[in-house]
């Protein structure tokens, strides 16, 4: 694969990977690339081992199915890395290729050179596109390449399915936290709400001392939480955005967040520790042992009202401050490990500062904010920006990714589906102005258009489904129930498919 699609003087190549399970594969069958986007790829996808989506549809249609691995991701590399941190060993002259537009032209390149093993040349053309319809298939970033392909590429890529897809890139994504709070219960949301106006008020108004108190508790917290920041030593070294960071832990260090495994496991227990808190007596100090932080009886009967409403602010401040512990503790349990590989996580992080954006920061029209005001742009950009990547630029150029059309696009041959308490969901073309002020809603249809034609109208051609997260009509999520929500996608993606594929070449 060329590192460099766009320069013909620079004849680099690297070696891109994917997988292929042609086990229902028969002569004239479309190809289905399901894109992994911003994780490395794992053989055992392409198996049959277990229902996913982008397989079932490949039995349905006879098809042929393509695992497919983004650049600087997996073992896609086109540099080499560092493999204890994760970074390229030349810096930014690596990552500035790590761009929408090259990962975008790799899948086009890949399509129409495709040859694989197996097959003779002859065969392997007539797999390669246009010989061939090639569907794509990606949910979260993979699902907004899967729309955009459409507009980039139609001539390529035949059909897609967007899922999940945040389309409407922003710099400051303050409506993630919309779904979460109208899903949680009251008293939970409105104490979190509480501690965070108590945490925000001392640290802007507050005295030496309140500060340094309330600087003490969160460095306690930090330091019991097995999954809390990493080089944080005394209560000095806390910036205002290392306190908001570590309150936001719930929402977004968490490893089982609400965004992928919904309110029960995501956030649950979270929530009942935090309503059965019981007030320490006496109150916590500046020469208070941890234990006052951590340990707590947590046997109180949770009330309607809540901590904040019953034993005021400061006490829900402290409660909240128990709930992270625990679940930090909970979550190291259950996961020990990190989600991603360090050159992933290096390579995502990367994307987020220079091209992605959508930055889950505190929203400025929101006095009742679940993260602190402390967590805003300029402190995560100085903190997961500057500090790991001194040449990511000042902000990110979302206008990469908006050119296609964000959540106005109007592709033909795409489905698009969202889960409707998806926080992703909030900056994709299903987003309501219930959960996001701005969201221009645009009404999803059962009606497939017709093949290379956009639905009617503002219409999006789809479904939102009730109730669910992020991704759950791949594969079956045991936690949020959706065995039956990824039946009823492959039902509706077939039901477009029908209509679509035979205009082929027609």
């Amino acid at each position: 694969m060329p590192i460099d699609h766009f320069d013909p003087s620079n004849t680099r190549t690297y070696g891109n990977r994917y997988w292929m399970n042609d086990t229902f594969y028969q002569k004239g069958g479309p190809v289905f690339m399901y894109d992994n986007g911003e994780a490395g790829a794992m053989e055992s996808q392409a198996m049959p081992s277990y229902f996913s989506s982008p397989l079932e549809l490949a039995r349905r249609y006879h098809g042929l199915l393509i695992i497919w691995e983004h650049r600087f991701y997996g073992g896609s590399l086109p540099f080499e890395v560092n493999e204890t941190t994760g970074f390229a060993l030349a810096g930014y002259d690596a990552y500035k290729y790590l761009n929408n537009e090259q990962a975008m032209e790799d899948a086009v390149y890949f399509a129409k050179h495709f040859q694989p093993p197996g097959y003779s040349k002859e065969e392997g053309a007539a797999l390669s596109s246009p010989s061939t319809p090639w569907i794509w298939i990606g949910g979260s970033y993979a699902g907004t390449r899967a729309a955009r392909i459409r507009i980039r590429n139609p001539e390529v890529f035949f059909a897609s399915w967007s899922s999940s897809g945040p389309v409407q890139n922003v710099v400051a994504d303050w409506t993630y936290y919309n779904p979460i709070e109208q899903t949680m219960p009251h008293n939970c949301s409105a104490d979190v709400q509480a501690a965070i106006a108590y945490a925000d008020h001392i640290l802007t108004e507050g005295s030496a001392d309140q500060v340094a108190l309330l600087k003490k508790a969160i460095f306690i917290a930090n330091s019991a939480n097995p999954k809390g920041i990493t080089g944080i030593n005394t209560p000095e070294d806390l910036t205002n955005w290392n306190i908001a960071s570590v309150l936001a832990y719930p929402f977004q260090g968490s490893f089982f967040n609400f965004q992928t495994f919904g309110y029960a496991i995501g956030l649950g227990t979270f929530c009942l520790q935090l309503e059965s808190w019981t007030p320490s007596n006496p109150p916590f100090t500046l020469t208070s042992p941890p234990s006052t932080i951590t340990n707590n009886s947590d046997n109180s009967p949770p009330t309607t009202a809540g901590i904040a409403a019953t034993h005021g602010p400061q006490n829900a401040f402290y409660a909240v401050l128990y709930a992270i512990i625990q679940k930090g503790i909970s979550d190291y349990t259950k996961f020990p490990g990190n989600p991603r590989a360090p050159a992933d996580a290096v390579a995502w992080h990367w994307q987020l500062c220079s091209e992605f954006g959508e930055f889950q920061v505190s929203s400025p029209h929101n006095a009742h904010n679940l993260v602190s005001r402390f967590y805003d742009v300029p402190g995560t950009e100085a903190h997961m920006c500057q500090s790991l990547l001194p040449y990511a630029p000042a902000r990110p150029n979302i206008a990469a990714f908006l050119k296609y059309g964000g959540w106005d696009m109007t592709p033909s041959n795409v489905m698009f589906t969202n889960g409707g308490i998806d926080p992703i969901g909030t900056i994709g073309v299903q987003a309501t102005t219930a959960q996001n002020p701005q969201a221009p809603n645009r009404p999803s249809t059962l009606d497939v258009p017709p093949c290379g034609v956009p639905p009617p109208g503002n219409a999006v051609y789809g479904q939102v489904w009730p109730g669910q997260v992020h991704g759950s009509d791949f594969s079956p999520n045991p936690f949020t129930n959706s065995a039956a929500v990824a039946e009823a996608a492959v039902e509706l993606f077939a039901k477009a498919l029908d209509v679509w594929l035979p205009c082929f070449r027609a």
